[in-house]
């Protein structure tokens, strides 16, 4: 798949996650601003969900368009082309090693929990 067709996709579900959080945005705005949210094209949308896919709509197409934006996209798909992903078994072995570590961790701050409890335990009684 070309850079330009990974870049469109990824601009397109960014574009989508843009709208949701809009519209969420906009319907509590109408909400707040006591403005009636009004149905539209048949119940199909309301007027805040409209205005978050104009405003996304603007967005994307304002940004898709600044040749700055345009080319530190696509140096970033083109980065990340070469990036090396580990195998299944590394990702595995790398996985044990993360939670034994955890475990090992989290039974030394248990200890040293204990340890602190009886001493201030000790300190306390030793004042009654």
């Amino acid at each position: 798949m070309g850079d330009r067709r990974v870049l469109g996709f990824t601009w397109l579900a960014g574009a989508l996650c843009l709208a949701l959080v809009l519209a969420d945005l906009c319907s509590w705005a109408f909400a707040q601003a006591g403005i009636a949210n009004a149905e539209l094209l048949g119940g199909a949308f309301d007027a805040s969900t409209f205005v978050a896919l104009a405003l996304t709509t603007a967005v994307a197409v304002v940004t898709w368009r600044l040749p700055q934006v345009y080319e530190f996209c696509i140096e970033t798909v083109q980065e990340t082309r070469k990036v090396v992903w580990p195998t299944r078994k590394e990702t595995r072995d790398q996985t044990v090693v993360v939670v034994v570590v955890s475990i090992m961790i989290a039974m030394m701050l248990w200890g040293f929990d204990q340890v602190w409890k009886r001493l201030f335990s000790v300190i306390l009684n030793m004042g009654a």
